[in-house]
């Protein structure tokens, strides 16, 4: 363990932990430990010493490295490691480029979606969101603050029975299965395929007057407008904002609404090698909100509201890390104890990055509007 805790002492830590390596315990930081870091091998220690977070993280993931404590608060140290994966970062701007973003959508979206919809051991079980609830209090379940955003996005889109919406990303069909029950026909399109699967047999089991295809939003043509359209946590996806406003313009009938919510970054590029790698590949990035708000200003849609909803996302990931861990056993059983900590990694980290003290990472809730006398 020699040379790490002089490493660790560059900067200020926002937390201290110890470090359990042979036998051995050394404490990095001052005051009440929040987690322990445990290396179980030579690699872990190894991983370690480099101050590399994407090196860390893959020792995580294979085990050679343990935490154990507060995860949550863990992910605070992420800001101190290095991330200069330059070749990466470089590539995932350069090969849409090359190749073209509409080729490479559906792999890049099937990485981190087509996972056997195992992400639903983290969402409440009412709506299966994979985006934040709103809430009032700390003490809220998923299942009450999903609902609880539900309600308000519909109200925010003004829609009421006899409506037609357009749900970008539909997930696995919540927003779709709410707009349903209070009869507003709602179209869902989504580029993951065991999404789709689970959308398409819910909207008939639930009988639902509603529909899901497979369909990049970008070349979606349904050759009429809707009243409302709804993209929840799919514009880090869709980060050609000049673009993304014209596309929503033109979908929407005059006086009609767009619900977004999103996570968002102080730098227009800020997303680290370990999600651009195992996570959201391509063009993911957190929303630039001085780029988008520049777009929009172009643009002939209006803002109506823009709402902070860094502690929403804070408390959505920390009870979905929760939730992920009480069903270890089940994912591993299904899929492998590397993906469970993979995962575990991403929802700890949402939940560290929603609530560090550098707020380096926020979000936002958004509603826009398309005036109704507006000549397109």
């Amino acid at each position: 363990m020699e040379g790490i805790d002089l490493l660790f002492s560059r900067s200020a830590l926002p937390c201290s932990f110890t470090v359990h390596s042979n036998g051995s315990v050394r404490r990095v930081g001052d005051g009440e430990p929040a987690f322990a870091v445990h290396l179980r091998n030579g690699k872990g220690a190894q991983a370690l010493r480099s101050f590399d977070e994407l090196t860390i993280a893959e020792a995580y993931v294979r085990g050679d490295i343990e935490i154990e404590g507060d995860m949550v608060r863990a992910m605070w140290l992420r800001n101190l490691l290095s991330d200069d994966k330059l070749w990466l970062k470089i590539w995932r701007r350069l090969q849409p480029v090359l190749v073209g973003r509409e080729r490479l959508n559906p792999e890049w979206i099937a990485k981190h979606y087509d996972s056997g919809n195992i992400q639903l051991y983290a969402t409440d079980r009412t709506y299966r969101a994979y985006t934040p609830g709103i809430y009032e209090s700390d003490d809220d379940t998923l299942e009450e603050s999903t609902r609880r955003k539900y309600d308000f996005a519909f109200e925010s889109l003004r829609l009421k029975p006899g409506d037609e919406a357009l749900d970008v990303g539909h997930g696995w069909g919540g927003f779709i299965q709410y707009c349903a029950e209070r009869g507003v026909r709602v179209e869902g399109i989504t580029l993951s395929k065991d999404q789709l699967g689970w959308v398409t047999r819910m909207i008939e089991e639930k009988k639902l007057d509603a529909s899901a295809t497979y369909q990049d939003f970008f070349t979606h043509e349904p050759g009429k407008k809707y009243d409302g359209i709804s993209g929840m946590g799919v514009i880090e996806d869709l980060s050609d904002y000049p673009l993304v406003l014209r596309r929503l313009a033109g979908l929407l009938k005059p006086g009609g609404r767009v619900y977004l919510d999103f996570a968002a970054g102080k730098v227009p590029f800020g997303t680290s090698s370990f999600v651009t790698k195992y996570v959201w590949p391509g063009t993911f990035r957190m929303t630039y909100v001085p780029e988008l708000m520049a777009a929009l200003d172009r643009s002939p849609l209006q803002l109506v509201g823009l709402y902070n909803d860094r502690r929403n996302y804070h408390l959505w990931a920390k009870n979905g890390h929760q939730r992920w861990i009480e069903n270890r056993e089940e994912v591993v059983r299904r899929t492998s104890e590397e993906t469970w900590r993979l995962f575990r990694l991403l929802f700890a980290g949402t939940a560290g990055v929603m609530n560090d003290p550098t707020w380096e990472v926020s979000a936002y809730r958004m509603v826009l509007e398309l005036p109704a006398d507006i000549a397109l």
